[in-house]
């Protein structure tokens, strides 16, 4: 083993505990696919990768006993002026609840920026469609003030280069714009029309002085085969890094069958040898462009740092809140509403983050049902909340993976 991995195994670790777990027969759960790409099978070969992942998931071990916010959620709205197939929040044009006004956001930014240091929090910008909001620009402009820093999640379509001038100006630096496949495939699921302004808004971003342009592609069979193709479109267009994400059956599709949203385990290892050949060609050369898998869940220990910079678990409640659009506080925007912790209106943010979330910082009660006798749950921890809360036969990312 090199001197490299040994010193940065952490405090307590017992590399000899890892060696005989990696030794030991995996549990029945694990142990009935033999095939040679099964995620849940390890060999000798795999150790140091095995303490590079536990290594890295320490970090998550350690915000279960002493959370600390570093990345707030803003669902700015759930109106949006699209109608995507496969939608999480299953947005139309009108918000199915009173939204905060432009008053009581900024009054519990200033609460949350004189109980923790804003310059740590970083805030995504979420909605339905953020540009549907006329105060966006203000309230992006106070979040710099307090010294956040910000990021919008868009479809693109209104992000103009009036619009990202101004979003420059009030301080945002980063934009995260949806390209769900070349213009065929695009349109196919967010509407007619809906494509060429999406590509345009990723140069718009960096014309406009954004350090970061992001292209978000949900990955399903339609658009699998035209990755390259549309890795080298999102580049010319002006993107800076391209994450791939995979379709929950949430919101529009909760309950959803359809065979075209959802990848199967022959696919799904196709994406992942996709981003893996990328990264590993892009290091190699020395190419600045970043691009990775970003779904929530243990993906086994093969896979887990090689199409992501770090492991891909769920840090909600833990270094991750939101504030919805009606005030309430939440881990996730993508969890269930049900799962909100309280409103921002009724209570001071900084106490529930602190006296709440007890759901999220707990861990006992996610080692059921296919995680009861999984080897992994000390990594997994149950998988990312969203994806088990929206399919609970089907979060496991060792089983999607065949």
């Amino acid at each position: 083993m090199s001197s490299r991995l040994t010193d940065s195994v952490p405090d307590g670790y017992s590399v000899s505990a890892e060696l005989a777990e990696a030794r030991s027969p995996a549990p029945p759960r694990l142990a009935r696919a033999t095939a040679e790409n099964d995620a849940g099978c390890l060999g000798l070969r795999d150790f140091p990768r095995l303490v590079a992942v536990r290594r890295d998931s320490a970090r998550r071990a350690r915000l279960l006993t002493s959370p600390d916010l570093t990345y707030l959620f803003w669902e700015s709205t759930l109106r949006c002026n699209l109608r995507c197939l496969h939608c999480g929040s299953s947005c139309e044009a009108r918000s199915p609840v009173k939204e905060l006004d432009t008053s009581q956001v900024l009054a519990i930014l200033d609460t949350i920026a004189e109980d923790f240091d804003a310059s740590r929090i970083f805030v995504s910008i979420t909605g339905g469609e953020p540009l549907l909001r006329r105060d966006l620009f203000e309230v992006v402009a106070h979040m710099t003030r307090l010294g956040m820093q910000s990021c919008i999640v868009t479809n693109g379509t209104l992000l103009g280069r009036g619009e990202a001038a101004r979003l420059s100006e009030a301080g945002m630096r980063t934009a995260s714009v949806s390209i769900d496949g070349l213009s065929e495939a695009h349109e196919a699921i967010r509407g007619k029309g809906t494509y060429r302004p999406a590509l345009a808004a990723l140069g718009h971003a960096l014309e406009a002085g954004f350090h970061a342009a992001e292209a978000i592609t949900c990955v399903r069979p339609a658009n699998l085969d035209s990755l390259a193709e549309i890795e080298e479109t999102v580049r010319s267009a002006g993107a800076t890094q391209w994450r791939l994400i995979t379709i929950d059956r949430m919101g529009r599709l909760a309950g959803s069958t359809d065979e075209g949203m959802w990848l199967g385990p022959a696919q799904v290892r196709k994406l992942l040898d996709f981003v893996e050949e990328r990264r590993r060609t892009l290091c190699k050369s020395g190419d600045s462009f970043d691009v990775r898998f970003s779904c929530g869940g243990f993906l086994g220990v093969r896979r887990e740092l090689s199409v992501r910079p770090g492991d891909g678990q769920c840090f909600a409640g833990l270094c991750v809140a939101s504030i919805l659009c009606d005030g309430k506080v939440s881990a996730c925007p993508s969890l269930p509403r049900s799962w909100a912790q309280g409103s921002a209106l009724e209570q001071r943010f900084s106490r529930i983050w602190s006296e709440q979330f007890r759901p999220h910082r707990e861990v006992a009660w996610r080692r059921s049902g296919a995680c009861e006798s999984c080897s992994y749950f000390s990594l997994c921890l149950g998988g990312g909340l969203h994806e088990r809360l929206a399919q609970p036969e089907d979060f496991c990312w060792l089983d999607r993976q065949g």
